[in-house]
């Protein structure tokens, strides 16, 4: 008789008992995965498409996680999403889609060839001026970040006074957009008094003003 040995036996043993479990692992694998909404789906169809047209009406007529979905999408677009993307900024009913149409103007923007300044121009003006009077602070400080995120230097009145808005979250967003355009860090307490706030945005502006 043939002597195995120990660890060969052990071996042989832990093969026995996984072999059924491998396969039924593997015949398993082949069970249907859950579906994609007809809306995903669509909405993937326009972003293959380039269909700006199609995404645009999707955002009017989809549920606001929808909408979202395709607000983000036009943002992967480049130049011919911009002009959508800024009339969704500023007009849309919806703060949390406004929110997504912020990020996806700075995606756009950055996407964006220098032939097309002159269009990234009015977007930055845009988010100026949804940081300056949008009523959601979550807009406010989405479009701060996003001037940042840019590096734009033409607005940079919009962020100052930003830092002083009411909202904490906005006053840092604009703080981070302030710093990452200079390329330096300010001493700045966003929660500290107005009063002293405005004094600090008073001596990051004479800075800016010989930068």
């Amino acid at each position: 008789m043939n002597y195995i040995p120990m660890r060969l036996r052990i071996l042989i043993g832990i093969f026995v008992v996984l072999t059924p479990l491998v396969i039924w692992r593997i015949a398993s694998s082949g069970d249907p995965a859950p579906s994609t909404s007809p809306e995903v789906q669509a909405i993937r169809k326009d972003r293959i498409d380039g269909n700006v047209e199609g995404l645009t009406k999707k955002i009017k007529t989809y549920s606001p996680k929808h909408a979202g979905r395709a607000v983000t999408v036009l943002g992967t677009m480049g130049a011919k999403s911009l002009p959508v993307l800024k009339v969704i900024l500023l007009e849309d009913k919806r703060p949390e889609i406004r929110q997504l149409a912020a990020q996806a103007l700075a995606e756009s923007v950055q996407a964006s060839a220098p032939a097309e300044k002159p269009l990234t121009k009015q977007m930055t003006a845009a988010l100026a001026t949804a940081v300056a009077t949008d009523k959601s602070p979550e807009v406010r400080a989405a479009a701060a970040s996003a001037l940042g995120r840019v590096y734009d230097y033409a607005n940079m009145d919009s962020l100052l006074k930003a830092m002083d808005d009411e909202d904490i979250n906005v006053r840092r967003k604009a703080y981070q957009a302030v710093s990452r355009i200079f390329g330096r860090k300010y001493i700045f307490n966003i929660n500290s008094p107005s009063a002293e706030r405005q004094v600090a945005i008073k001596g990051i502006a004479t800075d800016w003003q010989t930068f």
